[in-house]
């Protein structure tokens, strides 16, 4: 007769998914986040996404405000939800950054930037839309693979973007202060067939 398992309370799991996300090793190229409750695993993005993000990067470059610094592959905590979001780009003041820091409260960044894939679109369309919003990230701009669009959400209240932008017939997106200027966004999505 098989001797029995030692029962092991469950209280003494670990309940906080932020606890969890810590100390999981995921597969090299894959990186954690917690959405709606949920841990959720995502791989690496193509390159025409990864393209966009250094486009982006370019584009920001000569109107970002002084002081702050666009980077990739950190953590923001929203921090009312204890959600984690890994945006593909986010621009923080350049006094957060450290060489240790990954994890940033979401109100620190002044712009988180998501770019659409197959297997995240919805999730970058409103479940992130609503989350930067109540984590009172300032703007948020969905860049969506799929129609081709630009969308920049702006003025977070009470967990809602009160305001959208879109680029305008040119391909010009107008950012807020304290940006210092428009960005062109007409060949963002030019790739070879």
């Amino acid at each position: 007769m098989a001797e029995p398992l030692p029962e092991t309370p469950f209280r003494e799991a670990p309940h906080d998914l932020n606890e969890v996300a810590d100390h999981l090793e995921p597969p090299e190229g894959y990186r954690v986040e917690i959405i709606d409750g949920s841990l959720l695993l995502s791989p690496t993005p193509v390159s025409a996404h990864a393209a966009i993000a250094t486009d982006l990067t370019l584009a920001l470059a000569p109107v970002l405000p002084r002081g702050c610094k666009p980077v990739q592959n950190v953590t923001l905590l929203i921090m009312p939800s204890g959600e984690r979001y890994v945006p593909d780009l986010v621009l923080l003041p350049n006094g957060l950054i450290t060489k240790d820091q990954w994890k940033f409260p979401s109100y620190e960044a002044l712009l988180s930037i998501e770019i659409t894939s197959p297997g995240n679109a919805e999730t970058d369309r409103v479940k992130k839309t609503r989350g930067y919003a109540r984590g009172e990230v300032p703007a948020y701009l969905l860049v969506d693979m799929e129609s081709e669009e630009l969308t920049l959400f702006l003025e977070p209240e009470g967990g809602v973007y009160q305001k959208q932008v879109h680029p305008d017939s040119e391909g010009v997106l107008h950012l807020p202060g304290p940006f210092t200027g428009p960005i062109d966004t007409s060949d963002l999505f030019a790739f070879p067939s």
